[in-house]
């Protein structure tokens, strides 16, 4: 009998580019974490960079109100039914719906520790287009549309792989122009849910196209 040939091995849902986002979202979460504690004023950059987005004309905001809500609980189950509904993986569903589940729970908690305030607390003349309740750090919304990107896009052709993360960016957007976050808030949202689309994917054990 000639030499017993080696199954080939499944490949890995753990790439290279795949820890490199985790470590990066770990970063960018803790990164705004220390930010957000700190007491007392805003950095001048963050006032800056909020007030040049909260100050957008009204005319914006039928616009910019519709990709918002794909960051909400009800719309993230609306993306994670059209995955399944698309795709028929069930790993690639599993983990869009524990990566979005485990983003907004997970930032729930972070409000509560870090305790920061909207921008209507810290800052005068606020445009307050959609009312927010609760805390500020981080942005649950920003959490939820990021972790939904970073557990679906892997899985998508490579030419589509850029539009969910458009739609994050989109929702980031969307809640400071709302005046219902703070640039940090919404960047730490996206930092979270990087961490978490990414996670859940290796425990569901979906590969990336190439």
């Amino acid at each position: 009998m000639g030499p017993r040939r080696s199954q080939p091995r499944p490949p890995s849902s753990i790439g290279k580019g795949d820890l490199a986002a985790a470590v990066g979202g770990a970063g960018v979460l803790s990164a705004t974490w220390m930010v957000a504690a700190r007491p007392g004023r805003l950095p001048a950059w963050e006032e800056r960079a909020f007030r040049r987005v909260n100050d957008l004309p009204d005319g914006a905001w039928p616009v910019v109100w519709m990709p918002m809500q794909l960051g909400n609980v009800l719309g993230s189950l609306g993306v994670v039914a059209l995955t399944w509904r698309m795709s028929r993986d069930r790993r690639l569903r599993t983990a869009a719906l524990a990566a979005s589940q485990g983003a907004w729970w997970t930032g729930k908690v972070v409000k509560a520790l870090v305790s920061r305030e909207r921008p209507a607390a810290l800052l005068s003349d606020v445009r307050v287009r959609e009312a927010a309740r609760g805390l500020g750090y981080l942005s649950g919304h920003a959490a939820v549309a990021f972790s939904l990107a970073s557990a679906v896009a892997p899985s998508m052709p490579s030419c589509w792989r850029p539009v969910p993360y458009a739609a994050a960016v989109a929702v980031a957007f969307g809640r400071v122009y709302a005046g219902a976050h703070l640039p940090v808030d919404v960047i730490g949202g996206a930092g979270l849910g990087i961490v978490s689309g990414t996670s859940a994917r290796w425990f569901a054990g979906t590969t990336c196209r190439h």
